[in-house]
């Protein structure tokens, strides 16, 4: 059992950073201290756009165990991009959540028609494509940055 919540604190990205899930360990680069300081300024930088024009959410446990967490945030005109960062603790929630994030991501893009909401990953997870095609998501492989994926949301 989880909840969702708005407010993210500073506590909450370090327990998830401290405590990565695998496929967010790879992806970040949370490898070392200075790969976790990193990921850390990143979030804090983007969950504050957020706060701006955009919305950020938490995934915790009953206890209050930070799971996951994600930023939405503008970044041009029309233009949107998003960051997913996951705990250890999404191996108990990932389909879930999957299915929560999903819907947060069509609702928010409802709100803001002739949209586009962008993430790049450079997950080499085997099924990275079939769970970015599943929130709604289209690969756009022209717009790749070397190893990292571009994927894009068009709202309709």
């Amino acid at each position: 059992m989880y909840q969702i919540f708005n407010d993210i604190s500073f506590e909450d990205i370090l327990y998830v950073l401290n405590n990565p899930w695998f496929l967010s360990e790879s992806e970040w680069a949370l490898q070392d201290n200075k790969g976790i300081k990193n990921a850390f300024d990143f979030a804090v930088n983007k969950l504050k756009l957020c706060d701006i024009d955009g919305l950020s959410k938490i995934w915790k446990t009953a206890d209050g165990q930070p799971i996951a967490i994600l930023g939405f945030y503008v970044i041009g005109i029309k233009k949107y991009e998003t960051f997913f960062l996951a705990s250890k603790l999404m191996d108990n929630h990932a389909l879930k959540i999957s299915f929560d994030l999903r819907k947060i991501l069509k609702d928010e893009m409802a709100n803001y028609l002739g949209c586009t909401c962008i993430i790049y990953s450079t997950s080499n997870h085997p099924k990275q494509m079939t769970w970015f095609k599943f929130l709604g998501f289209t690969y756009v492989p022209e717009r790749n940055k070397g190893a990292a994926r571009y994927f894009e949301l068009a709202s309709r």
